[in-house]
């Protein structure tokens, strides 16, 4: 029965893991045939090339790190995942690590392209153009990059262990400090950013509901605000969605003697569970929460997706 439960979470894993390649993929390309046939700026076409091409390469080293363990095991029965471990094991947790981190603090870059919006609409339009969020994906993924090799290139490299869950240390207990600086501090990036998001889409919704200006009415149109609700929504998401896995990580780390007593097959679940809730981030956010790029996906698949017929008012008319 235990065997039985851990292989159909394995394969369960693994179909819902290739799902969501299928979708980023198509998502990718999709929003690239979109741009070409369009010469108008669209900021968020920057975001998703972002985060589907991270999100593809972390999804393909999930099947390395997860899959890695059945098939070394099966493979040579005698240490067979141990030896996986010792030659690529902490190679394929940094590319995990890469292209978890990255999309955490790129999602920073969405709020602030939201908080300028709010601040000085005009000005939004310079600071967040293609080329310059371009420049600051470009900047964030570099910066992370790097923030990991200088941990991976000392003694202290992380290699994760599907047999416990855990990121292991090769210096531990003795951590690095960048290893002690992700464990203490990370967990606020996306909670503060949901918070920070939550609290301007309230604030937003209460302005207008109070405001009684006209001009500012006509001055606001119906799209621009669509567009600001659903970047708003984006950026909310991502941080909550991405929390899932540093609170359940943060609970393995706070009880790991709960969590080392508690049925292999729980443990095997949860981080289970941990990695689809990083893979399965751009479906949800750009298919199942994002009316807009879930109708191109449906359009590009050939789905007719419904449109409503446009209403015209009686006081809208001209008369000669």
């Amino acid at each position: 029965m235990l065997y039985r439960l851990i292989a159909f979470s394995q394969i369960a894993f693994t179909l819902i893991n290739l799902f969501c390649v299928i979708f980023d993929t198509t998502l990718l390309w999709c929003v690239i045939k979109q741009r070409c046939s369009l010469s108008r700026s669209s900021g968020p076409f920057v975001y998703i090339v972002f985060f589907t091409g991270f999100g593809i390469i972390e999804k393909v080293n999930n099947f390395i790190m997860v899959d890695a363990w059945p098939i070394s095991e099966w493979w040579s029965p005698n240490g067979g995942y141990e030896k996986y471990r010792q030659l690529i094991g902490s190679n394929v947790t940094l590319v995990f690590l890469i292209c978890y981190l990255t999309p955490l603090f790129l999602d920073w870059i969405i709020t602030l392209h939201r908080i300028s919006i709010f601040l000085s609409p005009l000005r939004s339009k310079i600071w967040f153009n293609d080329k310059n969020v371009s420049i600051y994906c470009v900047i964030v993924s570099i910066l992370v990059i790097i923030w990991l090799l200088v941990q991976q290139l000392s003694s202290c490299t992380l290699n994760f262990n599907a047999l416990t869950s855990f990121l292991e240390s090769a210096c531990a207990p003795d951590r690095h400090p960048i290893t002690w600086f992700q464990n203490k501090f990370l967990i606020y990036v996306p909670i503060f950013s949901m918070v920070v998001n939550a609290s301007m889409l309230f604030f937003q919704r209460i302005s207008r509901k109070v405001s009684t200006s006209a001009a500012l009415a006509k001055s606001i149109s119906e799209s621009q605000i669509k567009r600001e609700n659903a970047l708003i929504r984006q950026a909310m998401f991502i941080g909550a969605y991405l929390s899932i896995y540093e609170i359940l990580y943060l609970q393995i780390r706070l009880y790991p003697e709960s969590f080392n007593s508690a049925p292999f097959e729980f443990q095997t679940i949860t981080y289970s569970l941990r990695l689809l809730a990083v893979g399965s981030l751009n479906f949800c956010v750009y298919f199942v929460l994002t009316k807009s790029t879930r109708a191109m996906v449906l359009k590009f698949l050939g789905y007719k997706t419904q449109t409503r017929a446009p209403t015209v008012s009686q006081t809208a008319k001209c008369h000669p």
